[in-house]
């Protein structure tokens, strides 16, 4: 099973977000905590709540225009449908 990454391993996703058609993927071990992603869109990314990520809050090109602001690459968008 070399495909699938070591729990240690920083770009093993570490939480899932689904957001309808989409899922937002974090990656801890990547995370910068730059905050982009909160100045991006604080409805969607509060890092004093739980979960941190709450999806709903916004459009899919919002998440998107979210997540492309991660300098990291923490947060990816995933297509689930």
């Amino acid at each position: 099973m070399a495909d699938t990454p070591a729990p240690t391993d920083p770009q093993a996703i570490t939480r899932v977000y689904p957001a309808g058609q989409l899922a937002i993927e974090w990656r801890q071990g990547l995370c910068q905590h730059s905050g982009n992603c909160v100045k991006a869109n604080a409805r969607v990314f509060n890092p004093r709540r739980t979960p941190w990520i709450e999806t709903e809050q916004a459009t899919d090109d919002e998440l998107r225009a979210a997540v492309a602001r991660c300098p990291s690459g923490a947060l990816r968008i995933r297509e689930v449908g």
